[in-house]
C-alpha cells in the first residue's frame, strides 16, 4: 500500500525570524499539536525538521508513541555555510554554520539521510548548483511554501530519473499547511519510508500553500503570540516543557516590551494590512524566484 510522509515540518522549536525591527516566532505550533494535525490528514510518517534544533522533533516523537497510525522521524533543517540541508533519522543535533560537506559527514555519522530542501530558492538559503556535487539522498522537488511556481519547477526539472529520491514537504509553519505537499512511498512505517528514499522509489504529491493559508498563518502567529503575552502580564507562563523557546522568550520580556509588541500587533491586524502584507510577500517571492529560474541553476 502507498502511504504519505511529510518530510518538512516546523514547530515552535524553529526559533524566531527577524524582519527589520520586528522579531516573530517561525511557528507557534506545539509539537503535540503538529502530530495531531498530521494524523487528521492521514500522514503516516511525519518528519519534524525545525531550524537548527531536534528538540521539537524529540518531543513530537515521544508524544506520537501512543498512536499506531503515525511515526515521527527526528530531523533538522540545518543552516550550512552554502545553504540549508535537512538531516533525517538523527539522534543528535548538528551544529549550524559548517560547510555543507562537513554537515553531510556529521549526518552520515549518525546513519542519517541527507535531503536538499527548496534547492533552487532565491528567497531562503539554498544550495543551488552545488547540489550536483553533494552526497545527498533526496531532492525536495515540491515545497509547500514556494507559491511562486518557479523554484519547484526548477527542482523537478533537475532531479532526473533515479538520481535522487524525489520528495515533497509542506514546509509547514502553521497547522493548516501540514500535508499540503507530501511524499508517497510503498509501505507504512518510517523504516519503509527510509528504504523507499534509498531505493529512489518515492513520488512528490500535493499542492503548494494557498494565499489564504499564508494569511491565516500570519494572523494565527500574531493572535496566539499576543494571547500568550497577555497571559504573561499576570504572571510567568507555566512551562509544560522547560526548553520551550517561545514561552521562555515571553517570560523574560520586560513589561514595556510586551506592551509595545501588543500595540504593534494590533496595528498589523487591522484590515487590510494582513492581506496586503501576504500579497506583497508573494509578489516579491515570484519576482526573486522567476529571475533565479530564468538565470538557471548556475546562478549560485
Amino acid at each position: 500500500m502507498l502511504s504519505k510522509a511529510d518530510v518538512h515540518v516546523h514547530t515552535r522549536y524553529s526559533g524566531f525570524g527577524q524582519y527589520k525591527a520586528i522579531t516573530f516566532p517561525e511557528s507557534i505550533c506545539r509539537p503535540e499539536d503538529v502530530v495531531d494535525e498530521a494524523r487528521r490528514k492521514g500522514i503516516r510518517v511525519l518528519c519534524i525538521t525545525d531550524h537548527n534544533s531536534i528538540l521539537g522533533a524529540l518531543r513530537a516523537r515521544e508524544y506520537a508513541k501512543r498512536f499506531s497510525d503515525i511515526e515521527v522521524v527526528v530531523g533538522e533543517e540545518i543552516t550550512a555555510l552554502e545553504g540549508e540541508l535537512i538531516g533525517l533519522f538523527l539522534h543528535e543535533g548538528i551544529r549550524q554554520g559548517l560547510p555543507v560537506n562537513e554537515t553531510i559527514e556529521l549526518i552520515r555519522e549518525q546513519g542519517g539521510l541527507v535531503i536538499a530542501p527548496h534547492p533552487f530558492s532565491a528567497h531562503v538559503p539554498a544550495v543551488g548548483k552545488l547540489v550536483d556535487e553533494l552526497d545527498i539522498d533526496g531532492l525536495e522537488v515540491l515545497n509547500g511554501g514556494h507559491v511562486d511556481g518557479y523554484a519547484n519547477e526548477t527542482a523537478r526539472n533537475h532531479v532526473g530519473v533515479g538520481r535522487w529520491a524525489a520528495l515533497a514537504g509542506s514546509d509547514a509553519h502553521a497547522s493548516a499547511q501540514i500535508g499540503c505537499c507530501y511524499t508517497t512511498f510503498e509501505g507504512e512505517t518510517a523504516e519503509d519510508f527510509r528504504k523507499a528514499i534509498l531505493e529512489r522509489r518515492t513520488a512528490a504529491e500535493g499542492n503548494v500553500s494557498t494565499l489564504q493559508m499564508g494569511i491565516k498563518w500570519t494572523v494565527q502567529v500574531v493572535l496566539k503570540t499576543d494571547l500568550l503575552i497577555i497571559l504573561s502580564l499576570f504572571g510567568p507562563l507555566k512551562m509544560e516543557h522547560p526548553d520551550d523557546p517561545l514561552l521562555k522568550k515571553i517570560n523574560v520580556m520586560r513589561s514595556e516590551n510586551k506592551l509595545a509588541a501588543l500595540i504593534s500587533s494590533s496595528i498589523f491586524l487591522m484590515p487590510p494590512i494582513p492581506i496586503l502584507t501576504s500579497v506583497t510577500g508573494v509578489k516579491v517571492m515570484q519576482r526573486l524566484n522567476r529571475n533565479y529560474s530564468f538565470a538557471g541553476p548556475d546562478r549560485q
